[in-house]
């Protein structure tokens, strides 16, 4: 049995486009990111037989809890304005659901989109470096599916974590909370779009700039960003190093749609360090 490098939690889900579905979740950009580093890869999730992407997920361990039918989202833009639409959701995840061969990565992430981690699974791995995205646990909808955001009233449930990652929208631009969260979490990042990253370690501030580059799609830039970041934190437990390499990661995503997006560990390097 070969040892998980990184454990991805959350669902995979469809997202509906005028086009057809296509293939949305924290956990899939996150998976095929880690899959790309040359990590071995693994997912927790939970899927319907109505999934459309499975033979996506080659040479990633999938583990996916039986449920009626995949989460499944539709985004309605009115102008710059997204209303997101909550339209089907899969079964919950909870610690009992962890099989026994996911119970020791190195690296866990966990990524819910529709509030379906249970907050006891950041007790089951102690011995692997942790980080959340809470994004997912903010959201809530009404009987007719809209989705609509709720501030979290307890964050110090992620204080097990050892990287907290969220942006700016995720706190509805209340910046008055972030030096209380900064306090709460070993490390703490708030992304800020094309302005970049917050890196809060050790009591300070470290900002860190964006890369230019040319917007095509921005869809997964923060889920490649989060990932990346954990990714080169657990390898070289350098902050700078870290965000560098998450920031480049996110630049390429937005240069092109969906996972195409995705560039190697070597087109990465050399952006973020500025290797020639």
């Amino acid at each position: 049995m070969q040892e998980i490098d990184f454990l991805a939690i959350g669902h995979v889900c469809h997202d509906w486009t005028p086009a057809g579905n296509v293939l949305g979740g924290t956990t899939s950009y996150a998976s095929f990111f880690a899959k790309k580093m040359n990590l071995q890869t693994a997912i927790l999730t939970s899927f319907g037989s109505d999934f459309e992407f499975q033979n996506r997920f080659q040479n990633i361990s999938l583990h996916s809890i039986p449920t009626d039918q995949t989460t499944f989202f539709k985004n309605v833009y009115d102008g710059s304005h997204r209303q997101q639409f909550l339209l089907e959701k899969s079964n919950n995840i909870f610690t009992n659901h962890i099989p026994g061969n996911f119970q020791q990565p190195k690296m866990v992430l966990l990524g819910p989109i529709a509030n379906e981690i249970d907050f006891g699974i950041l007790d089951d791995f102690e011995n692997s470096m942790i980080a959340v995205c809470p994004q997912g646990w903010m959201r809530r909808w009404n009987s007719d599916g809209k989705v609509f955001h709720q501030m979290l009233d307890d964050w110090s449930v992620f204080q097990k974590a050892d990287i907290v990652i969220l942006s700016e929208e995720d706190l509805n631009f209340q910046m008055n909370l972030i030096p209380k969260l900064a306090a709460l979490f070993n490390i703490l990042v708030v992304t800020k779009g094309e302005n970049g990253a917050d890196v809060f370690f050790n009591n300070n501030k470290h900002t860190f700039p964006s890369f230019p580059t040319n917007m095509i799609d921005p869809t997964g830039a923060g889920d490649i960003f989060a990932t990346a970041f954990l990714i080169h934190y657990f390898e070289t437990k350098d902050i700078a190093q870290a965000a560098n390499f998450a920031n480049a990661a996110a630049s390429f995503c937005i240069e092109k749609k969906g996972i195409e997006g995705i560039a190697s560990r070597e087109e990465i390097v050399k952006r973020a360090f500025q290797i020639k």
